[in-house]
């Protein structure tokens, strides 16, 4: 029964609904697919290795719903576009249609005729679903061509295994009735038990933690923050203790590699209740350095991470050439209009600084002093439009800005512009982008792969997910808010190490990079995790 209602899923936030009424719908069934796959995993008709395939599946349905539909309609068009460009022609033309922007009725209505406002959305809703009607027929004409069968179709289990070849996929389930993580590796597909990981500790743990990041940066004294950061260490070491440690001693990763030697990778699926946490920071941290049994994640492996097993194959399948010459955009707010203080960040002209010394050719999107009129700056303002604008020609893409993750509506989460109370950069308004150029989004600032609606946790719904589809194969974000100096340092190293001995950026380290970068300043603030411990890197 709940296997049905998982794959029943996507039919209950079809396209031709609206964003926000798409999200109000599937949280409704929060939590549907981690139950179906937990009970998948306790079926004894089954094989063990046949039960965890079950609820890999079942894990890939129910999740990211959202993303899993705009990946349907963003396969590699190129062959289609050779053997058959009318056909291509019109699904592009209906795709883009489709994923623009819902747009409101008029604002302002005649006086002696109220009903033009329904009318105008009577007629909205009736677009969406002429264009849902026609994109399904125009992919069922595709798929009826030589070759094109399985477009725009979910990979089958065999295509989501082979997503091992360059390191493990641990994909965790957390339920009511059991909690475990699901590895893929060249393999196959396992199951790992996590009895210690219980669903109602994991809530407690949750809370603690954030409560913990609060106090760490805004506490009352030195006592109460350095208490709140004693808080989140034995959070990390419990993570470690319940979670990750069971995950990497089950892959064989029991100590730190060698330094001459290629460190394995692991991309993390947290899904749920755990990707409110650093699964990547987890450990004990002030284990001896030289120890080469060092308990932390940080210390075995290189951690990625992914929305979903589908969503990293699909970042794969992408091979985007950098356009010539290549331009990397720089978007610096050091300060920003109608916030308090102008939301200063002191250190944004630092980070811009090096910068320039790092990146190609760098286009520089820049908010001038609050002081000065910024009326013949239109051009170099980093407004919306600007750096929608210029991201196809920029490759590589670092916004050293405010950010905020919406508290209801993960959508309407945003990095903070100049012009972000007119027209926003959020996570809807980068729904429609697609860049078949882009390499990697650098977000370096607060909260940009965090999510705060409890009820759509499962649909990874934030800033890093939304350039990850925007085409971006690397995305750096954040899970809370940063300091920012300290994001000077992050950012600086992270560049150097993507830097080939040539001078050349080479963005496939880049999670590598952000792992030296990490690393070092763990290294020098072992105990104040609040500072490193939010980065992450997400895709290939």
């Amino acid at each position: 029964m709940l296997e049905a209602a998982v794959r029943l899923l996507p039919e209950v936030a079809p396209r031709q609904l609206a964003r926000g009424d798409q999200q109000y719908a599937l949280g409704g069934f929060a939590g549907l697919a981690g139950d179906a796959a937990a009970l998948a995993l306790a079926d004894r008709r089954r094989t063990n290795q046949e039960c965890a395939a079950r609820a890999l599946q079942l894990l890939e349905t129910g999740r990211a719903v959202l993303l899993s539909q705009a990946l349907d309609t963003r396969s590699d068009l190129t062959d289609l576009h050779e053997q058959y460009p009318e056909l291509a022609a019109r699904f592009v033309e209906l795709r883009d249609q489709l994923d623009q922007p819902e747009t409101s009725a008029p604002a302002v209505v005649p006086i002696d005729n109220p009903d033009t406002l329904h009318e105008g959305q009577d007629r909205l809703i009736q677009d969406r679903h002429r264009l849902t009607r026609d994109i399904a027929a125009t992919l069922a004409a595709i798929r009826t061509q030589d070759a094109f069968a399985s477009f725009g179709l979910p990979p089958t289990t065999e295509e989501l295994l082979t997503q091992a070849d360059q390191g493990s996929v641990v994909v965790f389930n957390i339920s009511d009735y059991r909690n475990d993580a699901l590895l893929l590796t060249k393999t196959g597909v396992t199951a790992v038990p996590l009895p210690g990981l219980g669903y109602t500790t994991l809530i407690d743990r949750i809370n603690i933690f954030r409560q913990a990041l609060y106090t760490a940066g805004a506490g009352a004294n030195g006592a109460l923050r350095r208490e709140a950061q004693a808080t989140l260490s034995r959070t990390l070491e419990w993570l470690w203790d319940v979670a990750t440690e069971p995950v990497l001693t089950a892959l064989g990763h029991h100590r730190q590699p060698s330094p001459e030697v290629i460190w394995p990778r692991v991309w993390w699926a947290p899904g749920g209740l755990l990707g409110l946490l650093p699964l990547h920071a987890a450990g004990y941290h002030t284990d001896p350095v030289d120890a080469p049994q060092r308990r932390t994640v940080l210390d075995r492996v290189i951690s990625s991470y992914t929305p979903t097993v589908r969503a990293l194959r699909h970042t794969r399948q992408r091979n985007p050439a950098p356009p010539s010459p290549a331009h990397a955009l720089i978007v610096a707010m050091p300060t920003t209009p109608h916030l308090p203080n102008e939301g200063r960040l002191d250190h944004v002209p630092a980070e811009v600084e090096k910068l320039h010394h790092h990146l190609p050719d760098p286009v520089l999107l820049r908010e001038p002093d609050p002081d000065r009129d910024p009326a013949d700056l239109s051009a170099t303002l980093p407004t919306k439009n600007n750096v929608l604008a210029l991201l196809p020609m920029c490759p590589i893409a670092h916004f050293a800005c405010h950010g905020d993750s919406h508290p209801t509506d993960p959508s309407e989460s945003l990095l903070l512009l100049h012009d972000h109370d007119t027209d926003p950069l959020t996570v809807a308004s980068l729904a429609p982008v697609q860049l078949g150029q882009a390499q990697l989004a650098y977000l370096s600032a607060c909260r940009t792969a965090a999510i705060d609606a409890a009820e759509l946790l499962d649909e990874a719904i934030h800033l890093t997910s939304a350039f990850q589809l925007a085409g971006f194969l690397h995305v750096i974000g954040t899970l809370w808010e940063i300091d920012d100096q300290i994001a000077v340092t992050v950012a600086d190293a992270f560049y150097t190490h993507l830097t080939t001995d040539e001078g050349a950026l080479d963005v496939s380290r880049a999670p590598h990079a952000l792992h030296v970068a990490v690393q070092a300043v763990r290294d020098r603030f072992p105990r104040t995790p609040s500072l490193w411990a939010a980065y992450l890197h997400a895709g290939v």
